[in-house]
């Protein structure tokens, strides 16, 4: 997945964010929500107008998991 930062309060420093997903604020703003790698408490990281975009969402980390996998007669599947 992407390596976003936000800064966790517990922490007192920025630490990579797990599971971001993008979320439309009231006045139109966008924001990503995630987990912390550290403490596993809830960031918030407000980025601006425009939609994020993340590098690989769940679906598409699961379809890869899946298609990429090897058979035992030792070819793509």
């Amino acid at each position: 997945m992407s390596n976003i930062e936000a800064y966790d309060i517990k922490a007192r420093k920025k630490v990579s964010m797990k599971n971001p997903q993008p979320y439309l604020m009231k006045n139109g703003s966008w924001a990503l929500k995630g987990t912390s790698a550290e403490t596993g408490i809830n960031l918030f990281k407000i980025v601006g107008r425009e939609k994020p975009t993340i590098g690989q969402s769940k679906f598409e980390a699961f379809k890869k998991l899946f298609t990429s996998r090897q058979c035992e007669c030792e070819r793509q599947c």
